[in-house]
């Protein structure tokens, strides 16, 4: 009995220290002093503000437009012919009324030459038929008068032959007279109308000679081309020897002293803007000039003017072509290159200018309100473009008070009631400071004056 006693209390030795250990732990567990858990702190969210001051400011608007000269023409060939002579070149500056090439005439000289063949002939058998309707005309009055005496001699033979006092005979002779005159007069009248309708013929064929004439002329001096305007010669499509039909092109011409921009604007500004320049209010607009380094901020501008707007809207497009003038050429643009374009619109009362960034989807944009964000849903009025080459999208919304702080930074994850921290600019801090009382300087100092916005922050 004592030897398994033995055996048994060697194995329950370690199941009493553990048993020792838990209860030891159970005991440190209830008697713990227990502590008030920290609470989590909220996020807040670096962010830049302007403060709304509405304002009237003149929205503008960005186009794409391509050089043009209203006075650009395509010359084509008038007739069919050689060319003889080349005068000029592609590239040749030429002025109005310069020869630019020569047709070889000889086939337009001879239809000349016989067009007036066919006119003096023509003429001179209208002279003749003038002569005989003259002629016949005065043959019929004789013939007239002639009957109106054989007319007399008839009544009185009538009247001798009712008394008895003429014989038979002799008043069928004055019938028969009376007869033969009447066939004259007729005869003389038909010849004298023939004589006139083959006038009035004779007067339509010289009619048709002379125009035959007169476009022989026109084709003999369409074998000489000459220059419509001043202009730079172009898109030279003709050489020396080359046999051309009529219409087919010879050169072009433009002139870029006339130069003028052609932009599509929409059809919501079209109306307004032709407006304006009916009633000469100027329409500012800006071309761009790229320099040879890339960046908006390499750009010139050269200043211009909105002088037409098209009354048609183009097929497909929805958009109205407008028209960009200068006072003078500008240097520096070329025709048929495609540049940027900021027309300034006339001014509109009551709108912010905001940055880009502080634009949320299509029309939202955030204001602070105790410490935190408040969407608010506005009218987007059009951009203004800064000195600098910057852009501001200008906004209205009746809710705006002024003072009002609109973000400017864009944040991935704003919403309504996000807790923010507002970071003033160096500038925006400077002005306030000169603004502030002495007792206001301290609150001011809490704030962080701006480095990088958009990150988390504690």
């Amino acid at each position: 009995m004592k030897q398994r006693l033995a055996k048994l209390i060697p194995q329950s030795r370690p199941l009493q220290i553990l048993s020792v250990g838990v209860l030891l732990m159970f005991v440190l567990i209830l008697s713990r002093s227990e502590k008030p858990p920290t609470p989590r702190q909220e996020k807040s969210w670096v962010v830049n503000i302007i403060e709304a001051q509405p304002a009237s400011m003149s929205p503008s608007l960005a186009l794409i437009g391509q050089v043009q000269s209203p006075q650009d023409s395509q010359l084509s060939a008038g007739i069919e012919a050689v060319v003889s002579e080349l005068l000029v070149s592609d590239g040749d500056t030429v002025l109005q009324g310069t020869v630019l090439a020569r047709l070889d005439d000889r086939d337009a000289q001879l239809s000349v030459i016989e067009s007036e063949a066919d006119l003096k002939e023509a003429g001179a058998q209208l002279k003749l038929t003038s002569l005989r309707y003259t002629q016949a005309e005065s043959a019929y009055q004789k013939e007239q008068g002639l009957l109106k005496i054989t007319q007399s001699r008839y009544k009185r033979s009538q009247d001798l032959f009712k008394k008895n006092v003429l014989s038979q005979s002799d008043f069928d002779a004055a019938t028969e007279n009376l007869t033969r005159q009447e066939l004259a007069v007729s005869k003389a009248e038909l010849v004298m109308q023939e004589n006139q309708s083959k006038n009035i013929e004779l007067e339509a064929r010289l009619a048709r000679l002379t125009a035959k004439r007169d476009k022989s002329a026109l084709e003999l001096e369409r074998a000489t081309i000459v220059a419509p305007f001043n202009g730079v010669v172009s898109e030279l499509s003709i050489s020396l020897g080359d046999r051309v039909r009529y219409g087919d092109p010879i050169l072009r011409i433009q002139n870029p002293d006339a130069m003028e921009i052609r932009a599509q604007i929409p059809s919501l500004y079209a109306k307004s803007l032709r407006n304006s320049i009916e009633q000469g209010l100027l329409v500012p607009a800006s071309v761009a000039l790229a320099s040879s380094r890339s960046g908006a901020k390499d750009n010139t501008f050269i200043e211009g003017q909105m002088i037409r707007v098209s009354g048609l809207t183009r097929e497909s497009s929805g958009g109205v072509d407008s028209f960009i003038g200068f006072q003078r050429a500008p240097l520096g643009l070329s025709l048929g290159s495609t540049v940027r374009i900021q027309v300034q619109l006339p001014a509109i009362a009551d709108v912010i200018a905001v940055p880009a960034e502080a634009i949320y989807g299509n029309n939202n944009v955030y204001r602070v309100i105790d410490g935190r964000m408040q969407m608010l849903e506005v009218n987007r009025l059009g951009e203004s473009r800064l000195p600098d080459g910057r852009t501001q999208v200008l906004i209205r919304s009746d809710q705006f008070n002024p003072g009002d702080q609109i973000i400017t930074t864009k944040l991935s994850n704003a919403t309504d009631g996000l807790l923010v921290k507002i970071v003033l600019s160096s500038d925006q801090a400077i002005a306030k400071e000169s603004k502030l009382l002495p007792a206001q300087q301290a609150a001011l100092d809490t704030l962080t004056p701006l480095s990088l916005a958009g990150d988390a922050n504690e």
